[in-house]
């Protein structure tokens, strides 16, 4: 496992939560602004094939990735490093 790899991996996971927290508050107060709307809805869709592309290689980045009784067959164990940010 290239530790670079996965921490590019982790920023881009990161860059498009960004686009979606930021397209989210400029929609809540654009409500009618449907060229954001359907931004929002491109960042959403962006933002979930990229955390499933790092998840799919690296693991899961949240408990809500992973239903607990797959997080039990796979002895994922949420208290022993590395921590996705320790990459």
């Amino acid at each position: 496992m290239d530790a670079a790899e996965q921490r590019e991996m982790l920023k881009l996971v990161q860059q498009a939560d960004f686009v979606v927290v930021e397209l989210t508050l400029y929609t809540d107060t654009h409500r009618h602004d449907k060229e954001a709307l359907e931004q929002w809805r491109m960042a959403i869709k962006e933002a979930s094939k990229t955390r499933k592309a790092y998840e799919k290689r690296y693991g899961p980045l949240s408990l809500y990735s992973v239903p607990s009784e797959q997080a039990i067959d796979m002895g994922w164990r949420w208290n022993q490093p590395p921590w996705p940010w320790q990459m």
